[in-house]
């Protein structure tokens, strides 16, 4: 049995030379401008704007008595109610539910319950 292709390949430069035959020879630098493309030399916006000035809250650390977990927490400095706070308060509820449910199973063992 023979194996042979299918077609001839096309003549002239393959794979990475051909890609450097047809890319488009660079402009000197007094060209590089062109009627058609817009005459902005300003630089692009990043994709993605962080801002890590002052807010208009005080962060602080407390400890939560229930789970004995670190929270973090913004607090408004006028009024002193939490603006925010991470692990969220349905977090800690949870937390605390389980750790008291896990207290509260039955002990099983070896020891019969019939006197």
């Amino acid at each position: 049995m023979e194996i042979r292709p299918l077609a001839a390949p096309p003549p002239g430069p393959q794979g990475l030379d051909a890609l450097g035959a047809t890319a488009a020879p660079a402009a000197p630098a007094d060209t590089q401008q062109t009627s058609d493309a817009p005459a902005s030399s300003a630089a692009l916006e990043p994709a993605v704007k962080l801002d890590i000035g002052t807010t208009d809250g005080k962060a602080r650390f407390v400890q939560d008595p229930d789970t004995s977990t670190i929270v973090f927490q913004v607090v408004d400095p006028a009024s002193g109610t939490v603006i925010d706070q991470l692990p969220s308060e349905t977090a800690l509820r949870n937390r605390a539910y389980d750790s008291a449910r896990e207290t509260h199973k039955p002990q099983t063992g070896s020891l019969s319950r019939v006197a």
